[in-house]
């Protein structure tokens, strides 16, 4: 319904529609019945298609594109969860901002997902934060010394050798530190090679899973690449002692992509041929695997500016997207294998030449056009542009193909706003859900002190050329501000050089890894604190509401353990084509251990769009996290504010999971 929808609305309709519902909501001593007639069910499905967003992700500061077509995926984001540091770690004199110590430090977060949904980041160490001292202040300057990791009094950030490693098996909600990455208290004298793990001294990775949900971790040093791989959703390691990669030497940016059995393909950035391959040359080089890592082929130069890799989980394709070279302006070109990325070395092997996308009309700072695929053939390609300079207006380019690349759909998707779109990262569902983030800034009054930074996001259904994205505001807190030299200097460089998206195996969710900046660097001069951040937003192609509980406010105590505790009225939009039934969820998300059901009602069928107060409708009410059958309202601990979710579910006949909306409301006794 929600696609046949007119998309543009006058004014004075929308202020009609809306006025009529608050005088249905205000009206709360008319009966029951009327809660759920169709008038209401209309009014609140026309406003959702109309505006294509949940109500609680329009803001002022949004910079939301405007006529937003009708297969706009709405997303209910989350609570955003700092990564944390080992608790024996925590030095509240190492210098990090108060409030902040125990969360980890780091920046261009990489961030991979298993089968499963259990999910994986990494991050860039802070190389000034390793001590008073640093190993590299002949090159960049500060005092000499050795490296110190979770010893307090030394004044350092890290909790082990490693680059960080974080993992999450409860689909983002709780995050901890992956298999045999444990604390490594000492300096760097001491760390222990043999021992694998954090024990291996290294600085920024990325990370890949392949078919077989296992994981595989790559950590750049100088001289070569740390090699990791873990099973079970990051709870066990498979290594035993540091395994060297024999790749390359001085990897500026790694990536990585795993499919099949253990097959590995790895894209390093080094500004110079390595050693073994001096007669090539290019940024980018390729290495390819067939043993889980163990050994890699060699020599394979991919020439081009910045790149990124992607690869089908279990089907053959493999995709680079690069720059077409290291120039102001020129285009984004992909490379293709269709079988693996297999043959490479002396010749191309299994890769087709560089196929066009789209334009590059500036030179954006680290704009690396960003890849990824899903497994029926659709490949999607974002790349930020720059034609007025770093700090003018900048465009976004997108490119699509729905046949593994042989045919290509481009356009520009830039928001409609004047300002800086840094870093998009592309993921896609199986279902051809894309979704799209990058760090946002409004270029309003111009790039000046004190003007914010966010994290923007949107998602649309199978996109075709010319579709409008509409994009909001993943993370009400700003990432950065920019400062005063950065305003002089044209600096635009704050957030670094890239952050990362997944979606969830089923297609409900999409998560991002991201960095937010908060007070003084305690060793750079105009440098800010850098934290790791992680939010999940749920995709939400239902519109779910109620005129009970407003989404985003607070639950009226009638519908609470301090009331008359009587279920709300809910209602939702038109299902995906499919629907054979529906459900209903409410989960408390800040319960002690993570979830508590509140009301689980199922076998709803898929003509029903709402139910009324104090009622499950057609459907089947199990048995709630207190023990009893039905709706069991909020009741947390006093003095705790917690969030619900409340969930709208479709299903399919295979019993799968096609369809969602959300909304959160919050008690408080």
């Amino acid at each position: 319904m929600l696609g046949l929808l007119p998309h543009i609305m006058s004014d004075a309709l929308a202020a009609e529609l809306v006025e009529d519902a608050d005088s249905i909501r205000a009206a709360k001593g008319l009966n029951l019945s009327l809660y759920s007639t169709f008038a209401v069910t209309v009014v609140f499905i026309i406003l959702a298609a109309a505006f294509g967003i949940h109500p609680e992700m329009e803001s002022e500061r949004d910079g939301v594109m405007e006529g937003a077509v009708g297969n706009t995926i709405p997303i209910t984001w989350n609570q955003p969860v700092y990564m944390p540091r080992h608790s024996e770690c925590i030095d509240p004199s190492n210098g990090q901002e108060e409030g902040y110590e125990g969360f980890g430090i780091g920046y261009e977060p990489s961030l991979a997902i298993d089968g499963e949904g259990n999910m994986f980041i990494t991050a860039h160490k802070d190389l000034s934060w390793g001590g008073d001292g640093t190993p590299t202040a002949p090159i960049f300057g500060g005092d000499p010394g050795l490296w110190w990791a979770c010893t307090e009094g030394q004044g350092t950030s890290w909790d082990y050798w490693a680059s960080w490693f974080w993992i999450s098996n409860d689909e983002g909600k709780n995050w901890s530190h992956g298999a045999d990455f444990d604390p490594t208290p000492g300096n760097m004298i001491t760390a222990n090679y043999l021992a694998g793990g954090s024990e291996c001294l290294g600085d920024e990775g990325d990370i890949a899973v392949d078919a077989e949900d296992r994981i595989f971790y790559l950590d750049t040093t100088l001289e070569d690449n740390w090699w990791h791989v873990f099973t079970d959703g990051g709870n066990t390691y498979e290594m035993n002692t540091c395994q060297r990669m024999n790749t390359m030497a001085g990897d500026d940016r790694p990536w990585v992509a795993a499919q099949g059995d253990g097959i590995i393909h790895y894209l390093g950035n080094s500004g110079a041929p390595p050693p073994e391959c001096t007669i090539d040359s290019g940024r980018y080089w390729y290495y390819h695997s067939e043993n889980g890592g163990n050994t890699f082929s060699q020599c394979y130069s991919v020439p081009g500016g910045w790149s990124t890799l992607s690869s089908e989980r279990d089907g053959p394709y493999v995709y680079i997207a690069q720059e077409n070279a290291d120039s102001s302006s020129g285009t984004v070109h992909i490379r293709i294998s269709d079988d693996y990325g297999r043959g490479t070395g002396i010749s191309d092997g299994t890769w087709d030449a560089p196929l066009a996308v789209g334009p590059r009309k500036g030179n954006c700072p680290e704009g690396y056009p960003v890849v990824n695929n899903n497994e029926k053939g659709t490949v999607a390609v974002v790349w930020a542009d720059c034609p007025n300079g770093n700090t003018g207006p900048w465009e976004m380019q997108f490119a699509i193909s729905y046949d593994h690349g042989e045919t290509w759909e481009n356009w520009n998707i830039t928001p409609n706003w004047p300002g800086l779109n840094m870093y998009p990262f592309v993921s896609i569902t199986e279902d051809d859900i894309v979704s799209i983030a990058y760090y946002g800034l409004d270029l309003s009054d111009n790039y000046t002190e004190g003007v914010p930074w966010y994290l923007y996001a949107g998602a649309l259904r199978e996109p075709h050329q010319f579709d409008n994205w509409t994009f909001s505001i993943a993370d009400p807190t700003p990432l950065h501000n920019v400062t005063a030299a950065e305003a002089s200097s044209g600096d635009t460089h704050a957030l670094h050089d890239f952050f990362e998206t997944v979606v969830s195996p089923d297609g409900t969710w999409m998560g991002i890894a991201y960095q937010q900046n908060v007070g003084q660097h305690p060793n750079e001069a105009d440098e800010e604190q850098r934290y790791i951040k992680f939010v999940r937003g749920e995709l939400n192609e239902m519109q779910l509401g109620s005129i009970d509980i407003e989404s985003g406010g607070e639950i009226p105590i009638d519908f609470t353990c301090d009331g008359a505790d009587k279920s709300p009225q809910l209602m939702w939009s038109e299902p995906p084509n499919g629907t054979t039934s529906l459900s209903i969820l409410v989960d408390d998300i800040d319960a002690p251990n993570g979830s508590f059901i509140h009301w689980s009602v199922s076998d709803i069928s898929n003509q029903t769009r709402s139910v009324t107060t104090g009622t499950s409708g057609d459907g089947v009410e199990a048995v709630n996290g207190f023990g009893n059958e039905g709706w069991g309202g909020p009741c947390p601990t006093e003095g705790e504010v917690h969030r619900y979710v409340f969930s709208i579910m479709a299903y399919n006949e295979s019993s799968s999971l096609i369809g969602k909306g959300t909304f959160i409301a919050t008690y408080e006794r």
